[in-house]
This record gives C-alpha cells, sequence and structure tokens, in this order.
C-alpha cells in the first residue's frame, strides 16, 4: 500500500473513532474509590477538634499541657483547619519520655497492610539542633512485642528529612521550615520477605525496600504523630529548647486502599524534571532533546505510524497527566497515546487524544484513570492531515 493511501486510511480511522464516541479528549483524573480509608482526621469535622483537652476518638492523649496539641486556622494544608504540636524541653515527661503525640490504640491485627497519608509543616522556628526527633512513628505492639524502639519512624536531624527503619537511617534530604511536606506510607507488616515499605515525599517514591518490616509479635504496629524527642529526658546535648510543628490532612487506610486514596490532595500541575529525553526515531537535526529544552522554537520530529518521544523522570513519583506543544500546532491537529511506566519495558496506556490544532503551546492532559506511580513516559504520534511525520516542540510530565 502506498504511503499517501497509509496515511488516509489513519487519518479515516481516527475520523472513525471520534465519531463513535471514544474518549480522545482531555479528561480530568478520575477519583478512586475511598473505600480503603479507615479514618480520615483533616480537622474539618468539629467533633475532631478536641485539642488540647482531649484526643480525638479512638485515639490516646500522650501531651502534659495546654500547648502541646491545639487547633488551628493558620497554617493550614487542606481546608480552614490543622493541629499545632509544641515541645517544650522543660515539659513534664508523659509516657517515660518527653513527648507531645496524638496516638492509635494497640489493636493492629497481626500481618496488616496499612497506608498512612499526612502533611507536615515545620515552623520557621524549627533550627538546626544536635539531637534528633520523631514527628511520626510507629511503635510496636505494647504487650507480647520484642524491642522498645520503633520499627519505623520519621524524624529530623542534623537539618534533615531521615527515616529510621529497623535500626538503620534512610536520608531524604534537607528540611525547609514554614512549608508543607505531603507524605505517603504503605507498609505491609510482616517478619519475613513478604513485608513492604514505600515512602512518597511530594509525590515522589523516596523509598521502596522489601523484606521483614518488624520483630513480630501479636499485633502490627500502631501509628503515632507529633513530637518525641527523648535526648530531653536523658540530658544528652541539645541546642534548642523548643519545638513547633503543624500537622494536616491524615487519612489512614487499609489493603483496599491506593496511593491516591491516602496522600494529601494535590492539583495536577506540578512539573518534575526530566532527566532525559529519548526517541523510538528522529531525524539528526532534530533529536528528541531538543523536547526538553525549554524552547518552542526547536522541536524533536520523527517520521513514521506509532513515532514516540521517551520522557525519563529519573525515579518514580506520582504522574498524573503531561504538557505537549506541537511544531505547527495552530494549523494542524495530532492524534496521539500516552503510556507510563516504572521501568521502561512494561507501559500502560493512561490517555489518548487529539490536539487542539489550534495553537502552538503547551496542551495539559490528565491521566485518564488518574495518578499513578511512573518514571518514564512514551507519547506516540499515530496521525495528523498533513504527512507522517511526528513534531513535538516541547513535552513535559505532570505529578502531584
Amino acid at each position: 500500500m502506498k504511503r499517501s493511501r497509509i496515511r488516509a486510511w489513519i487519518v479515516a480511522v481516527s475520523s472513525t473513532m471520534l465519531a463513535a464516541g471514544v474518549a480522545l479528549a482531555p479528561v480530568q483524573t478520575a477519583m478512586a474509590d475511598p473505600a480503603g480509608v479507615q479514618r480520615t482526621l483533616d480537622w474539618e469535622q468539629s467533633a475532631d477538634r478536641t485539642l488540647p483537652a482531649a484526643a480525638p476518638a479512638n485515639l490516646n492523649k500522650q501531651w502534659a499541657t495546654s500547648y502541646g496539641a491545639t487547633n488551628v486556622t493558620s497554617p493550614t494544608r487542606d481546608g480552614s483547619h490543622a493541629a499545632r504540636f509544641e515541645l517544650r524541653k522543660s515539659d513534664p515527661v508523659v509516657s517515660s519520655s518527653k513527648r507531645a503525640e496524638i496516638s492509635q490504640r494497640d489493636e493492629q491485627p497481626a500481618g496488616a497492610d496499612r497506608w498512612y497519608g499526612f502533611s507536615i509543616n515545620l515552623a520557621t522556628t524549627w533550627t538546626h539542633d544536635t539531637s534528633a526527633e520523631i514527628v511520626s512513628q510507629w511503635h510496636h505492639c505494647d504487650v507480647g512485642c520484642p524491642g522498645t524502639s520503633p520499627p519505623l519512624a520519621l524524624l529530623t536531624d542534623e537539618g534533615r528529612w531521615k527515616i529510621d527503619f529497623r535500626g538503620e537511617p534512610i536520608d531524604l534530604g534537607a528540611y525547609t521550615t514554614g512549608t508543607w511536606v505531603d507524605w505517603v506510607f504503605h507498609v505491609t507488616w510482616r517478619t519475613d520477605s513478604t513485608g513492604l515499605l514505600q515512602v512518597w515525599k511530594n509525590g515522589e517514591r523516596v523509598v521502596h525496600q522489601t523484606g521483614a518490616t518488624h520483630d513480630g509479635g501479636p499485633r502490627s504496629p500502631y501509628f503515632k504523630f507529633g513530637i518525641y524527642k527523648w535526648d530531653w529526658n536523658t540530658g544528652a546535648p541539645s541546642s534548642t529548647t523548643q519545638r513547633v510543628m503543624y500537622y494536616d490532612a491524615l487519612r489512614l487506610g487499609d489493603e483496599r486502599a491506593v496511593h491516591r486514596d491516602i496522600a494529601p490532595q494535590r492539583t495536577c500541575a506540578r512539573a518534575p524534571a526530566v532527566a532525559a529525553a529519548s526517541a523510538t526515531t528522529y531525524e539528526p537535526a532534530n533529536p528528541p532533546s531538543n523536547a526538553i529544552d525549554s524552547n518552542l522554537t526547536t522541536r524533536w520530529s520523527g517520521q513514521g505510524f506509532g513515532a514516540a518521544l521517551i520522557l525519563d523522570t529519573g525515579a518514580p513519583r506520582q504522574l498524573c497527566g503531561a504538557t505537549v506543544a506541537w511544531h505547527r500546532g495552530d494549523l494542524r491537529w495530532n492524534d496521539y497515546t500516552i503510556h507510563a511506566s516504572q521501568d521502561g519495558v512494561s507501559y500502560t496506556k493512561v490517555w489518548e487524544g487529539r490536539s487542539s490544532g489550534t495553537t502552538t503551546a503547551p496542551e495539559t492532559v490528565h491521566f485518564t484513570s488518574g495518578a499513578l506511580d511512573a518514571r518514564y513516559l512514551k507519547i506516540s504520534f499515530w496521525a495528523n492531515p498533513e504527512n507522517d511525520w511526528a513534531s513535538i516542540t516541547e513535552a513535559r510530565p505532570l505529578g502531584l
């Protein structure tokens, strides 16, 4: 079959698909079924705003002062309320140490699969200290469980975010005060190789480890959040006497939950950096690197049905959409698909549609089935009304 006939056939098939009602237009992110969400504590319900007198229903109070845990209207991550925690070196000992925390009850079933999502804002007074402090932790069951140290904890130490996972530190980078940082933890609580720990920071997956996640016992670890600074009780060196932080958008989920059910809600607007661009085909004058150089006058061009541009973000993260700008985009439409992958080998289709044909500016599309963990995006060209060349001037993934 001649090339002109092939192109005509592609255009005809695309038009037929559109006429048949195939969803080719950009759509908004779908909301996931929240069946796996066990608890939402965003402080928007008046019944939850019990601080400082008591912890919310079915949670335990672990602070001794009127300022230890309070509800505030600023700053907030979601809505109009948040929790504020304050711990001072002079505070009374609570549960054998210096702490201002809210705790789950010790009633998590053995072998539990659990999700935890929350956002933390360290006050601007949270200066560098020689002594660490825990801001969220997972505690072994109180009776019949080995060990006293938590098998998992999120802390600040030496000016950095760190995770203590069964005694091994994981450095997650320098912290910044006065800004919200979103966290999602997914833990399969096991004592054998079937255990799993996954952690996302601001939508980027920063930890993925398999194997034992705790040391055993009749129940799984339970969750605690707030400020716990043990050195203030032991007399170890510390260069500060006060800690203040804010906590919001807490969601707890079971094995039915997925990331988007639990994560602090974010709009699909963040543009993560692209580490590299490649393509299934390209002409030497218009390589794939031109599509990520922030210059709308350069382009990647590749010829043929299915020619694809591949974007590599460098690490798995929650991706939810993309922006794509087409060469001659104001004169012709382009039919294309977007596939996502964690490993660059196995891809899942996340969007299919047609550019507007009215602009050379980047156009935004959101994945049809919502956000997912991915490192790579493959943008595949299928048809335009002029020729069989794919020509993209700029392309960027969008994340949560």
